[in-house]
């Protein structure tokens, strides 16, 4: 089973393009659904009966609905490769029902809140960076993973757009406002030729020894501004990128063009966020009608 489960691994990397984390993942997913099962069983062998007995399992240690639906998930793929490779005929995972998951409200900073972090950063050098970051973060919508990705030949200043590679490789232009660009050309210009240790470095945003920022980097100055405004401290990066498209649709921008620039595969991701915004319309409603 090794050997299909490090072909499969591959083609994730090699024709999906999907990220290493993802590809970490599915691997751990995959080497427990072989451990369950031990060496001595042969993928032809695999039914709908042994899933069943896979999916019990997870939930008799404990793992949530979510967690079970990902794992299937998972073995879907891993089998139809198989099928694809003329391995086996079947795909006994095809078979299994995935679990309804309870689909949790997105967390997002209503407007005077991101307001007021926005406001936060102060003159200091670093903090000159943070406001670009944060601004460049609330006005695109993009991810942390994609942020620490940018280099300088990322931007267009000109039209004022971001050449962004999102997940599985996808690119895709974003624009950003003439608040988020003034701050990027201040950072550009008066901060990071200072921070720069290496002429080779090309990403964009910097820390304090002038290496690439990182994912963890970015929460941990998010983490600094609002302690410092008092706002909700479980807000994390993904929270903006939240609040972004809240913030959208909240001001009559459509669905699919959402869709577009947080980078969405479909539809359907997005319209988490409509739901967001009829249960802030209902709290209004609530607070506002005498008869409510």
């Amino acid at each position: 089973m090794e050997k299909h489960i490090s072909g499969f691994l591959l083609n994730l990397s090699a024709d999906k393009g999907f990220s290493p984390k993802t590809i970490a993942s599915y691997a751990h997913d995959l080497a427990q659904f072989t451990h369950f099962f031990g060496d001595d069983k042969d993928i032809k062998d695999v039914s709908r009966v042994d899933m069943r007995s896979f999916l019990a399992h997870l939930y008799k240690q404990g793992y949530a609905k979510s967690s079970g639906a990902r794992k299937i998930s998972c073995l879907r793929s891993f089998f139809a490769y198989l099928q694809r490779e003329q391995v086996i005929e079947g795909n006994p995972a095809r078979q299994i029902s995935l679990p309804r998951r309870r689909r949790t409200l997105p967390l997002f900073l209503h407007r005077p809140d991101m307001e007021k972090l926005l406001a936060s950063p102060r003159d200091y050098l670093l903090e000159q960076r943070d406001r670009a970051l944060l601004e460049l973060l609330y006005a695109t919508g993009c991810r942390a993973s994609e942020i620490v990705s940018l280099r300088l030949d990322s931007f267009d200043w000109y039209s004022r757009t971001l050449r962004v590679m999102g997940k599985g490789g996808k690119e895709r232009q974003v624009p950003f406002g003439r608040i988020a660009g003034d701050c990027l050309l201040r950072y550009l210009e008066e901060v990071r030729p200072r921070l720069l240790a290496n002429p080779q470095v090309v990403h964009f945003f910097l820390n304090y020894s002038g290496h690439p920022l990182s994912q963890r980097s970015i929460g941990r100055i998010l983490d600094k501004h609002l302690k410092r405004t008092n706002l909700p401290g479980e807000t994390t990066p993904h929270s903006l990128r939240h609040s972004f498209a809240t913030h959208m649709l909240d001001n009559g921008a459509d669905l699919r063009s959402v869709q577009e620039l947080l980078g969405h595969s479909s539809v359907s991701t997005t319209q988490i966020y409509t739901h967001v915004t009829s249960e802030r319309i209902r709290a209004v409603y609530n607070k506002a009608h005498p008869r409510a």
